[in-house]
């Protein structure tokens, strides 16, 4: 029984907002501030998709720098914690087993606690920075899913929360603090989502449908504003394809017209390759959208307005 994706978290990599280095710019009062602790995001590799056919060969990695804006007199430690959030649901209330029905998540699991100490003072801004580092191998035996690992399927989430205590036993995280905190001045997520996807040792082959949409009508514009180039699919025998939906400014390669809001095209992958890595440039006005469906007909990725430039993680868990 075919199974819906209740949110597609296909996402290419996070852009990080780093926070601005010149005190005197800060835009929050002083008596805030001394109520505040920020764990910054300073080097990411995230979303790590976690390969579930080799999850030692994935591996999540940041870097954060603590900040207490008192020289860190206060910070006593952080938290790591990792979840599992499960992405799917019945289609249409359709009947399915007991155990395709079943919500497989896992809450908060504590994976680690670092100490202060631990944190190795930057040369670059002289507070205390650590890098926390795992495989997809070492999450999941500390998810303890056991049984489950099966019912695990492309397009859920492994997520990595951080918090930071302090001497007083005050906690900040990512769900007590605002978005001037987790997304703007400050760059400190506290949250990193990574998406489950299965590499499969050669690309299932045959046609895959592109289906593109433009929210403003006058086609894709992606690392320009004039168009740019379209997805770029590198096969392991040296060629490399393009699609894309034709800009109204301007188009350099074979790309499909539409009607300027929507388009569809295929994309053959041959028999034989050992690999076929898909490539989005970006969304240069946040209009793009798209989905990619296998030739079995699952959809493996979807992209809403805004995406990033990076590879495309494909979920072929189902092919």
């Amino acid at each position: 029984m075919k199974k819906i994706n209740k949110l597609f978290l296909f996402l290419p990599l996070l852009v990080l907002i780093f926070g601005c280095e010149d005190e005197d710019k800060n835009p929050f009062p002083l008596d805030i501030l001394e109520q505040a602790a920020v764990l910054r995001t300073i080097d990411l590799v995230s979303p790590a998709n976690i390969n579930k056919n080799d999850p030692g060969s994935s591996e999540f990695f940041v870097e954060v720098e603590a900040d207490d804006f008192q020289n860190n007199t206060r910070f006593s430690s952080m938290e790591v914690y990792i979840s599992l959030v499960d992405n799917f649901v019945d289609r249409d209330g359709e009947t399915e087993t007991e155990l395709d029905d079943e919500d497989i998540s896992i809450s908060d699991v504590l994976f680690t606690t670092v100490s202060a100490s631990e944190f190795t003072i930057s040369s670059e801004s002289g507070k205390p920075r650590y890098t926390v580092s795992f495989t997809g191998a070492e999450a999941i035996s500390a998810l303890n899913i056991g049984d489950n690992l099966p019912k695990v399927d492309g397009g859920d989430i492994i997520r990595v929360r951080l918090a930071m205590i302090l001497e007083d036993g005050s906690v900040y995280t990512s769900t007590n603090v605002n978005g001037n905190v987790t997304g703007q001045f400050f760059a400190s997520g506290f949250r990193y989502d990574n998406t489950v996807v299965c590499v499969l040792p050669s690309p299932p082959a045959g046609d895959y449908t592109l289906v593109m949409q433009d929210s403003y009508g006058d086609g894709w514009q992606t690392s320009n504003g004039n168009g740019g180039p379209g997805i770029t699919i590198t096969l392991s025998n040296g060629e490399i394809l393009e699609a894309g939906l034709c800009s109204a400014y301007e188009t350099t390669y074979d790309c499909t017209a539409g009607d300027g809001f929507a388009g569809t095209t295929t994309v053959t992958i041959p028999e034989g390759l050992t690999s076929a890595d898909w490539y989005f440039p970006g969304d240069f006005y946040a209009e793009i959208s798209f989905q990619i469906y296998a030739p079995s007909g699952n959809l493996i990725a979807s992209y809403g307005v805004g995406s990033g430039e990076g590879l495309i993680p494909l979920n072929l868990c189902n092919e």
